[in-house]
């Protein structure tokens, strides 16, 4: 013998009073979205830009965040990308970046020491 007990419950969905967007916000740029693209460094570490635009390491098993680099730094050399070395103890910066070709392109770049400043 085989029984069985289901359980039906109602579940009232609370709506929310939004109003619609309009063509007027959108164009006015009142509309946008945001985007979250970490760069993963190691297993438990990422790196990404602040809404300041300063390069912050995250760590997530700990939950504890580092500034490496400050806005300053990126602005003087007007950087458009950027990568974090193996050891942690050097930036690569990207500028000047400039499409030739297909898949081929032009830079200049700059190596940050994190460690000595």
């Amino acid at each position: 013998i085989i029984n069985f007990l289901f359980s039906i419950s109602a579940v009232q969905h609370k709506r929310a009073n939004y109003s619609p967007l309009t063509l007027e916000e959108y164009l006015d740029g009142d509309f946008n979205y945001k985007t979250f693209s970490p760069y993963w460094v190691s297993g438990n570490e990422y790196l990404h830009q602040s809404a300041e635009d300063n390069i912050i390491l995250y760590n997530v098993e700990f939950g504890q965040s580092y500034t490496l680099l400050a806005n300053s730094t990126l602005k003087q050399v007007n950087a458009t990308n950027y990568a974090l070395s193996a050891d942690h103890n050097f930036i690569l910066l990207e500028s000047n970046y400039s499409k030739l070709w297909r898949y081929s392109y032009s830079a200049s770049y700059h190596i940050y020491d994190l460690t000595n400043g």
